[in-house]
């Protein structure tokens, strides 16, 4: 059983912390995608809302998987602003197609389009000091899913 991350519609702070501790595989990559890649209700879209959105997931992350080389701010990560179910889809046929990268990896590609803030670091060192600029963009995404969850966003591809 899948639950939503905390924030999330129909999730809490419970049921996040119970997929993350002793979860398979897919259920905990899925999890992981939804904190770093899903922000269904943005506020702003300018580089102070990646600047919080970034400390937050960076946060959670270094709490969920200690990192022992330290602390680093993240470059670039995106976020897709449509709820869980809609990016889901695209592991479907119904909402995407295979996708060949250029290392020859199958992922998939949205057939719609999703409105995307990509946040680019811009100076500052953690901890909670990573500076980020905001870009906002509506495109295609490409995933990789596993066993109809999403797991990856590919940063570079489209």
């Amino acid at each position: 059983m899948l639950l939503l991350p905390a924030g999330a519609p129909g999730g809490t702070l419970g049921q996040a912390a119970l997929v993350l501790l002793g979860a398979p595989a897919t259920a905990d990559q899925y999890q992981k995608f939804l904190l770093q890649h899903v922000d269904a209700n943005p506020t702003g879209r300018d580089d102070r809302y990646c600047t919080k959105q970034m400390h937050h997931v960076l946060n959670k992350l270094w709490k969920l998987y200690p990192n022992p080389e330290g602390k680093v701010c993240k470059d670039p990560n995106t976020f897709i602003h449509a709820n869980s179910n809609a990016i889901r889809a695209v592991c479907t046929d119904e909402g995407g197609t295979d996708y060949r990268t250029k290392s020859g990896q199958i992922m998939r590609q949205s057939l719609n389009r999703f409105q995307v803030t990509t946040c680019s670091w811009h100076g500052g060192k953690p901890l909670d000091n990573c500076k980020y600029r905001a870009a906002k963009d509506c495109r295609t995404i490409v995933i990789a899913c596993n066993d109809g969850f999403p797991v990856h966003f590919a940063e570079s591809q489209i």
